[in-house]
């Protein structure tokens, strides 16, 4: 590889180390992924707009003998990310940061192959989906694959608002709620604002313009690790989307987006799982129940802030249930028979609806998580599962 690439590489680094400093705050997955046992890589895999690259750039700030290149840069594409490391190992990098590697072809024989001579050290990032594929390359035993969420309600307040709100577990805020909603009162007049400006970093008046050109490198670059990407598959990918947007997840099956776009209910399956893989929707099953053949339709949520990118209008117990499902480890939900009342989640063990002030206990869940400021018995404020994150 020619000096001048290198040479090119290397003034790019460090432009963009000097340019991170500016960001003070760290994702929540910041310590862990720095504090990786040295045995294996590290890949931070998420949806775009999320902070990766500052995530990475921070992260290589942290290593003495570091560098970072973006995979996606033109100088770059003739050479293999192999050759690459290679002639960076030489200039005395051991630690290389590479950004966007799923735009690579190749890119785990590459890993495989640089992790298997021992004498460099690799940190990368990627969409959301990617996967380390049982293959040849089989990089589940020499990479630790992490996925960088969305930014939480939490984090929203911390970077963009100035707050310092730490780490809060779902026991905690069952047990000590009254006293966290107390502390952190004045985060509730932001809720609604989370909900349309959170969960990427864009910001100020070009924030749905990012967020749009975000959905569309994610649909027609993205998801080509996937699948051979057309004009036809990126047109009903939108269209589930919006459909999805304005409809309540009750009004969404199979069945009814097949009939609706005009295709067969094989491909909106298809279009589902790969638009849940590239991290754009939530979908998940109803739970299990003994002695009784559930149907298996999945709610259909969306991720923060996308809804708002299709629609303006969505209800407000629409917003509260993506806002729930959006922040916490939802395993199932409770599918309601005819003529039961039945709550909405599942989560560690705990029946939780989701709902307004007023919301009763007549579904018989564990916990109300309600849209409101305070605790008050076993209703929890719905903000507070903000900050699980």
């Amino acid at each position: 590889m020619e000096d001048a690439i290198i040479e090119k590489i290397l003034l790019k680094s460090e432009s963009l180390k000097k340019w991170v400093e500016q960001f003070t705050k760290k994702r929540y997955l910041f310590d862990k992924a720095l504090t990786t046992a040295t045995d294996f890589y590290v890949g931070i895999k998420g949806l775009r707009g999320i902070g990766k690259t500052v995530f990475l750039l921070q992260l290589s700030k942290m290593f003495e003998n570091s560098i970072y290149l973006s995979a996606d840069a033109v100088y770059l594409r003739p050479h293999s990310i192999y050759e690459i490391t290679q002639a960076l190992g030489k200039r005395g990098f051991k630690d290389i940061f590479i950004d966007e590697i799923h735009l690579r072809s190749n890119w785990q024989d590459d890993i495989k192959t640089i992790y298997d001579e021992h004498e460099l050290r690799i940190f990368f990032s990627g969409s959301s989906s990617i996967e380390l594929k049982k293959s040849s390359a089989d990089l589940s035993r020499r990479v630790i694959l992490y996925d960088l969420k969305p930014l939480s309600f939490r984090e929203f307040l911390n970077i963009r608002k100035n707050f310092d709100i730490p780490y809060y577990s779902f026991d905690d805020i069952i047990k000590k709620g009254k006293e966290i909603s107390i502390k952190h009162l004045s985060a509730f007049e932001y809720f609604d604002e989370h909900m349309k400006f959170g969960g990427v970093l864009y910001s100020g008046e070009g924030f749905y313009e990012a967020l749009e050109n975000s959905l569309e490198k994610i649909i027609s670059r993205d998801l080509a690790s996937l699948r051979d990407i057309n004009i036809k598959y990126e047109e009903d990918a939108y269209k589930i989307l919006y459909h999805v947007a304005v409809s309540s997840p009750f009004e969404i099956s199979f069945s009814s987006l097949s009939q609706k776009l005009g295709i067969s209910k094989t491909f909106v399956i298809r279009l589902i799982s790969d638009l849940a893989s590239a991290g754009v929707i939530i979908a998940f099953y109803p739970c299990k129940q003994a002695k009784k053949d559930v149907k298996k339709e999945p709610k259909i949520y969306l991720t923060i802030p996308f809804r708002t990118l299709f629609t303006q209008t969505a209800g407000r117990g629409i917003i509260r249930e993506e806002f729930f499902v959006n922040h916490t480890e939802v395993s199932c939900y409770l599918k309601t028979e005819k003529g039961e009342k039945t709550s909405d989640f599942s989560v560690n063990g705990l029946k939780i609806e989701v709902g307004g002030v007023s919301k009763d206990f007549r579904q018989n869940p564990d916990y109300i998580a309600v849209d409101s400021a305070l605790f008050d018995n076993k209703k929890i404020p719905l903000f507070l599962v903000g900050f699980l994150y």
